[in-house]
């Protein structure tokens, strides 16, 4: 069973194998670390109650009345059972509890799995980052959701 729950400090290392796992530049364990204990942004983990393991998290900067989605990962052993919209869903309930009205991210434009799963959720291109991504140089499609 999989079920959500609020990142601590001490995740952080769990966190950062399904990063490396995910993405071919990383971010670091301390990077998680940092956000986990910073008051400006949440991030929400699925776990795999059985083994009691991180499957997948997203992390949210927040800033006033907008959230800036920074992350989204599931592990590839997990994906395709749904978990990354269920976690997304989660994860804007929590967000406008805090006052967010908007949410905004940037994903690859090859990403198509990923831009499909944001459209379903309300978020909508506004633009595109050249060169946003190394490893490798790809663009980023600039995406917001205006009405969570």
């Amino acid at each position: 069973m999989i079920t959500f729950r609020q990142m601590v400090p001490e995740d952080a290392d769990a966190v950062a194998v399904v990063e490396e796992k995910c993405f071919a530049t990383p971010w670091s364990r301390e990077s998680f670390w940092r956000d986990a204990s910073s008051s400006d942004a949440y991030y929400l983990l699925a776990i795999d109650e059985e083994l009691n393991r991180v499957v997948g998290y997203v992390g949210c900067w927040i800033l006033a009345y907008e959230g800036s989605i920074t992350n989204v990962a599931i592990d590839p052993e997990y994906r395709r059972q749904g978990i990354g919209r269920k976690m997304l869903l989660k994860l804007i309930e929590i967000v406008k509890e805090k006052g967010v009205t908007a949410l905004t991210l940037e994903v690859r434009v090859s990403n198509e799995p990923a831009i499909k799963l944001y459209e379903g959720l309300g978020f909508s291109s506004v633009g595109q980052r050249p060169k946003y991504y190394t490893n490798p140089v790809e663009a980023a499609e600039i995406m917001w959701n205006t009405h969570i």
